[in-house]
């Protein structure tokens, strides 16, 4: 909407308000009249639509702000007081229109800005109207030289109260007339979509209030003063008058907050259901999105696992078939030094024990890759297991392969049956156990400690020696292949043990883990759930 057509407007609306207040409702009763100059509702009407600057234009650019010095030439110079409060009324409410536009705070309230005018309109009236009153004395206004020169302050008091009380009545009335969507659009202002209801309730309201005003009129005019319908009706009294304003007044107001409320519901409904198409949309967008997830999921599990099985199987190929020529290395190596041994130099001779050394080596890692490999392969054959049995023998085939070792094995309480893949157990125990022969070579008395503790879901066990231990920092390294924590040199080995273990416990759906410290022994724990159902049988991993 162009500002031309909203100064058109403006302007327009002040001249009609201006004519109307020639035409301004006079109500009498016991001595008390009160004026109500309907018309002034129209620029206050463009105020509270469009903001302060075109209720101005309204009030300044047409003859309405000089409306009390013809209607009150009686007053003089005092009829400033009812133009400035006339222009005061309309900027205050053009302000809060604005800034409700851009803010929610109660202080810009419709009903708390009116409070503070009045406010103010009750000081300039009784302090300014008296001093103009009597300034008619020092300059006689040229419009009307009859001006009174002295008034009574209960008489101000009463322009005042009456003042408030009409402008507070056409407050109302613009406030109910704006929610209205012919109105609103009018004015350009935006119709949410609750407020299509609005014009039906308001005259509905009004209606029934002015037939409820009605009734109730006939009966007391017919039971009190025996006045028949018509008779009263066509010729009303002054108090059947007052009667009929203040119902239009009560039921227009009540039709307004009424109104109000029944758009806020509405609205409120309808965000309501925005927000509920939102949210199964969205729910949709995350179904959608779910499902998309576990397909890419089960495809790139299914890429993993063949590119693991094929990674798996590759090993197993390269680690079968490097065994061949390594053992012919061997082999040459061996029958160069049994043939031709005593007519090569020294030198020549180590040459070729490290070459057997080496394959002997390279042989051995071949042998632990292809367990390590077989045991990712291997499906659970689940049965009884006993630790015990287990620990002793493995401990036994140890200290026959070590004679010149003095190793003690102390189980230091009764070890629980578990269940499990009996061959893999025996592995893994034998690495464990293997590795604690080897770690304690450096004591005169090595000793072993087992023992067991029954938690909540789990049975833990404890592998403890005496041996060199290690530093903790790197303990996270020790169950991945080939990582070592001390020299070949030092102490023999390939670096595959402690993975092969992970991979056995993780098979039983149980953990391992390891804590030392440098020259003062390790602790290798590892854990068994309790149930035979906890383990998926035949799965890989």
């Amino acid at each position: 909407m162009s500002q031309r057509y909203r100064t058109f407007i403006s302007i327009l609306f002040g001249l009609i308000s201006f004519v109307g207040v020639f035409f301004a409702s006079r109500f009498d009763f016991n001595g008390f009249s009160i004026n109500i100059t309907w018309s002034l509702m129209l620029p206050l009407l463009v105020a509270l639509a469009w903001g302060t600057k075109y209720g101005v234009i309204s009030v300044v650019a047409s003859p309405i702000i000089f409306y009390p010095f013809i209607l009150g030439s009686y007053n003089g110079w005092a009829s400033l007081i009812p133009s400035l409060s006339l222009l005061l009324w309309v900027l205050i409410h053009g302000y809060g229109s604005e800034k409700r536009q851009k803010s929610k705070k109660r202080v810009y309230n419709l009903y708390f800005l009116q409070l503070i005018y009045v406010l103010i309109r009750f000081v300039v009236y009784i302090t300014l109207f008296p001093i103009l009153i009597r300034f008619n004395e020092v300059i006689t206004p040229f419009w009307n030289p009859q001006a009174y020169t002295e008034i009574d302050m209960g008489i101000i008091l009463l322009f005042v109260i009456k003042g408030i009380i009409v402008e507070s009545i056409l407050l109302g009335f613009c406030d109910a007339v704006l929610l209205l969507p012919f109105v609103r659009k009018f004015f350009n202002l935006p119709i949410s979509s609750g407020a299509r209801y609005n014009t039906y309730i308001l005259s509905a309201i009004v209606l029934f209030g002015l037939c409820f005003t009605l009734a109730v009129l006939g009966i007391y005019n017919y039971i009190s003063d025996e006045i028949p319908f018509f008779s009263w009706n066509l010729n009303p009294s002054e108090e059947t008058r007052v009667t009929f304003l203040f119902a239009i007044i009560l039921f227009f107001i009540m039709g307004g907050i009424t109104i109000r409320f029944v758009q806020r519901v509405v609205e409120t409904q309808a965000q309501l259901r925005i927000r509920e198409r939102q949210l199964e949309e969205a729910l949709g967008d995350i179904r959608v999105l779910n499902d998309e997830l576990e397909q890419r999921i089960l495809l790139r599990t299914g890429e993993l696992q063949n590119a693991v099985s094929e990674l798996e199987g590759f090993a197993y190929t390269i680690s079968h078939d490097l065994r061949a020529p390594i053992r012919a290395i061997e082999g040459y190596s061996n029958f160069i030094l049994e043939d031709y041994g005593k007519q090569l130099n020294p030198e020549t001779n180590e040459m070729l024990g490290s070459i057997k050394g080496i394959c002997q080596d390279m042989i051995t890692l071949i042998h632990r890759l292809l367990e390590y490999s077989i045991t990712s392969k291997q499906e659970l054959a689940l049965q009884p297991v006993n630790l015990a049995d287990l620990i002793l023998n493995i401990y036994e085939e140890l200290k026959v392969a070590h004679p010149d070792r003095n190793v003690d094995l102390v189980i230091e309480n009764e070890l629980p049956m578990v269940t499990g893949d009996k061959v893999l157990l025996r592995q893994a125990l034998e690495n464990i156990l293997s590795n604690g022969f080897k770690f304690t070579k450096g004591r005169q008395q090595a000793i072993l400690n087992v023992n067991s503790v029954k938690h909540a879901e789990e049975w833990v066990f404890c592998f403890k020696d005496n041996g060199v231990g290690f530093d903790m920092k790197y303990a996270g390294k020790l169950f991945h292949v080939f990582q070592r924590m001390h020299r070949k040199q030092d102490f023999e080995g390939t670096g595959i043990g402690l993975a092969t273990v992970k991979k056995i416990l993780e098979k039983h759906r149980g953990r391992v883990w390891i804590e030392g410290r440098v020259n003062e022994g390790a602790q290798l724990y590892f854990a068994l759930p309790l149930e035979k159902n906890n383990i998926d049988e035949g799965e890989n991993v």
